[in-house]
C-alpha cells in the first residue's frame, strides 16, 4: 500500500547535495551523500573529498549547420582523430545524442587548425567568440581526443529512468548536450559506466534535482561513489559486453561508422571473422570481434544458411530473431548491473522498490524513436534495396542513374530498378530470382521500379537523417493526377560537380522531353485521320500525352532556372550562413560546393523544383 506520510527533520534534508525537498526518501539513501565522496568533487563543490573523476560540459558551436556534418557528407580521409591531425584534416567526430552503452557518433565538427574557424567567429558586442569554446579551454586541452563516458542531459525524459550513459572512444569532441566523465585510472571506466548507469545512480540524481528537467554537469558530479564498485569483476564485464554487442549489430547499419553490410545479408552469407567494416572512418579502424558467447550467438557464429532456395522473407524474420535476442540480453545486462550496484550500495529490498516505484513515476514518455523496439522484418528486407542502390551509385561513373532503362544515343542506359536486381542476382542466384522477386513486391506492395519511382527516396531520406546522399531528381512537383512522374532519376552526392545537373538536363531529361514532343505530334496526326468512337479514344490518348509532355516542359524550365543566375532565392534557415552559401553557389548560376554540406547544396534544387518532395524535408 502506497506511503502518504512522510516523517523527517529539516537537518535530514541537508544530507543530500542542495537540500532539496526530497522529503520521501529513506535515510538509507540520504546517507549514501555523507557516506561516499561525489563523483566530481570540483564540480560538486566538495574540495576536501578525494577526486575520482571529472565531469565536464563540451563544445557549443552556436551554428551546427555551419560547423558540423553527418560523417557521410565529407570526405572520410578528411576527418581527424587527434589534435595535431586537424592541421591537414578538417572534420572531427563529434558526440551528440546518446544511447546507453554503445553510441555510433555519426556527426564531425570543423575543427581544422584547433578550431580555428569556430574560436575566430567572434560576437561584436562581448568581444568573445559565439561559440562557448572560450570557456573550455581546460577542457579543450586536457580532455578532448580522449575516451571518457558520455551522457544527454535532457535524457531523463525518456520512459527508462536510468542514466544514458555510454563509452565515449577517444579521437572525438563531445558537445555541450552529450556531457562527458573522465576518469585517470582507464580500468576503472566500465566500472564507473555500470555505476552511472544503475537505478542507484538515476536516484541520487533526482534526489540532487527532484523537479528539474535535464541531467546536468553539476548533478553527475554529485552521484556517490564507493570503491567497491572498482574491484566488481561484474560491473567492468557487463557494460563492456553490451558495448560490445551494440557496436556489433551496428555493423548492419548502412548509416554506420562501422557499417559492414545489411544484416539481412550478414545472416545470408553466413559470418566470418574476415568481416571488417567498409566506411573507411578513423573510428572504425580497431574494430574487432568479441568473444563473449551471448555476440557469437547474435551473430550465428559457425552457422551457414541451409535454405539456399533463398527466401528474404525468412532471412528478415531471423533478423528480427536476432535483434529480440540482442534486446533480451541488454535487458538482463541492466538488471544484473542494477542488482550488483544495490548489494554494493546496501540497499534493501525495501528501499529498491521505493526507488524503482518513484524513478517509474517520474518517466516520461517520449515521441523520440523507442531506442528498444525491434525493427519490422520488412524494414531489413527495404535497406538491403537501399544498400545495393548505394552500390549502384558508386559504382557508377558520374553518379547519375536513370530510374528506368533508357538510350543514350545508341547506348541502353540499364535503370535502377534493372540494376538492383542484377545485384540480386549476384548476391542470391538466377535461380532464386522469380521467388525473391515476388517476396520483395509483396513485402513492398509494389513492383521494385515503382519503391524506386515512390517510396525509395522517403525511405533513404529518413535513414539519413535527411541528409541524403542518393537525390532524386524528378518531375513529380509538376505531375497532375497520379501515377509515377514522366521523368526521375538518381545522382550520388560524392560526385555531384558543375557538370552533373547539365547533364542531368541534356543527356537525361532532353531525350525523354523530345520523344514525348514527337509522341504528342504523332497522336495529333493520328487525331485528324480517325472519327467517330476511334476519334474519341485518340482524343483521350492525346490528353494523355500532352499531360506528360507539359510536365516534362515544366521540368526543363525548372532546370533553366536552375542553371541561370540567381539573386535572392529565399532561404528558410536560421543559420544566415546557410542562406549566405546558398547566394554563392547559385549567383552564376547552380554551382554546387560539397565542403558546404548537403543542406546548403540540395536547397537550389528544392527552389527550382527540380527534385522529388521528399526533398523538402531537408532543412536546418
Amino acid at each position: 500500500e502506497p506511503k502518504h506520510v512522510y516523517t523527517v527533520k529539516l537537518g535530514e534534508l541537508a544530507e543530500i547535495p542542495g537540500s532539496p525537498y526530497a522529503y520521501w526518501a529513506p535515510k538509507s539513501l540520504r546517507e549514501l551523500f555523507q557516506k561516499y565522496p561525489p563523483l566530481d568533487r570540483d564540480v560538486a563543490g566538495q574540495k576536501e573529498a578525494p577526486k575520482i573523476a571529472d565531469v565536464k560540459q563540451g563544445l557549443a558551436t552556436a551554428d551546427d549547420s555551419r560547423f558540423t556534418r553527418f560523417w557521410w557528407e565529407v570526405d572520410v580521409g578528411n576527418i581527424a582523430t587527434s589534435s595535431e591531425e586537424t592541421y591537414r584534416k578538417k572534420w572531427v567526430p563529434f558526440a551528440k545524442g546518446g544511447k546507453p552503452f554503445y553510441q555510433d557518433i555519426q556527426l564531425v565538427v570543423n575543427w581544422l587548425n584547433n578550431g580555428e574557424e569556430i574560436k575566430n567567429w567572434i560576437n561584436p558586442k562581448t568581444g568573445k567568440p559565439y561559440s562557448n569554446v572560450w570557456m573550455l579551454k581546460r577542457t579543450e586541452k586536457e580532455f578532448f581526443f580522449h575516451k571518457g563516458l558520455a551522457w544527454t542531459k535532457s535524457a531523463w525524459i525518456l520512459e527508462d529512468p536510468h542514466i544514458d550513459v555510454g563509452f565515449l572512444p577517444s579521437g572525438s569532441i563531445f558537445t555541450a548536450k552529450r556531457m562527458t566523465v573522465f576518469i585517470p585510472e582507464s580500468d576503472h571506466l566500465w566500472a564507473l559506466l555500470s555505476t552511472i548507469r544503475s537505478m542507484v545512480a538515476a536516484m541520487s540524481v533526482h534526489l540532487v534535482n527532484p523537479t528539474g528537467r535535464n541531467r546536468e554537469a553539476s548533478h553527475i558530479a554529485q552521484i556517490p561513489i564507493t570503491n567497491s564498485v572498482f574491484t566488481s569483476s561484474a560491473l567492468t564485464q557487463l557494460p563492456n559486453e553490451a558495448h560490445c554487442l551494440l557496436c556489433e549489430w551496428a555493423t548492419g547499419d548502412e548509416t554506420a561508422t562501422v557499417f559492414i553490410m545489411p544484416w539481412l545479408l550478414q545472416v545470408w552469407r553466413g559470418f566470418s571473422h574476415d568481416w571488417k567494416p567498409v566506411t573507411n572512418h578513423p573510428l572504425a579502424r580497431d574494430f574487432e570481434w568479441s568473444e563473449f558467447e551471448s555476440a557469437k550467438e547474435l551473430r550465428g557464429e559457425g552457422k551457414k544458411w541451409k535454405n539456399k532456395e533463398a527466401s528474404v522473407i525468412a532471412l528478415a524474420n531471423e533478423c528480427v530473431e536476432r535483434e529480440s535476442k540482442l534486446r533480451k540480453r541488454l535487458d538482463e545486462i541492466q538488471n544484473a548491473i542494477d542488482d550488483e550496484v544495490y548489494r554494493i550500495y546496501g540497499i534493501s529490498e525495501e528501499d529498491r522498490r521505493l526507488i524503482e516505484e518513484e524513478l517509474s513515476a517520474v518517466a516520461v514518455e517520449t515521441e523520440e524513436e523507442n531506442q528498444y523496439e525491434v525493427m519490422p522484418a520488412e524494414e531489413h528486407i527495404k535497406r538491403m534495396l537501399s544498400y545495393f542502390a548505394l552500390e549502384v551509385m558508386k559504382e557508377d561513373e558520374d553518379g547519375i542513374v536513370p530510374l528506368s532503362d533508357m538510350f543514350l544515343g545508341t547506348r541502353k542506359e540499364p535503370g535502377m530498378a534493372t540494376r538492383v536486381i542484377a545485384k540480386l542476382i549476384g548476391e542470391f542466384g538466377e535461380d532464386n530470382l522469380d521467388r525473391i522477386e515476388t517476396e520483395v513486391t509483396k513485402v513492398l506492395k509494389m513492383s521494385i521500379e515503382d519503391w524506386f519511382a515512390k517510396e525509395f527516396f522517403e525511405f533513404h531520406t529518413t535513414l539519413y537523417r535527411l541528409r541524403p546522399v542518393i537525390w532524386q531528381i524528378s518531375s513529380e512537383k509538376f505531375k497532375r493526377g497520379k501515377g509515377k512522374p514522366a521523368f526521375s532519376c538518381f545522382i550520388y552526392w560524392h560526385k555531384l560537380d558543375e557538370d552533373t545537373m547539365p547533364k542531368v538536363r541534356q543527356l537525361y531529361l532532353k531525350p525523354v522531353f523530345e520523344a514525348s514532343r514527337i509522341e504528342v505530334e504523332n497522336i495529333k496526326a493520328k487525331l485528324s485521320k480517325v472519327e467517330g468512337r476511334e476519334k474519341r479514344e485518340v482524343e483521350t490518348e492525346l490528353e494523355s500525352a500532352l499531360t506528360k509532355y507539359e510536365e516534362l516542359k515544366a521540368l526543363d524550365e525548372a532546370f533553366e532556372k536552375l542553371l541561370k543566375p540567381q539573386h535572392g532565392i529565399a532561404v528558410t534557415s536560421k543559420s544566415e550562413w546557410v542562406k549566405v552559401k546558398v547566394k554563392e553557389i547559385t549567383q552564376d548560376g547552380y554551382k554546387p560546393e560539397r565542403d558546404y554540406g548537403i543542406r546548403v547544396n540540395i536547397e537550389p534544387l528544392k527552389w527550382a523544383g527540380v527534385m522529388a518532395k521528399t526533398a523538402d524535408r531537408v532543412k536546418g
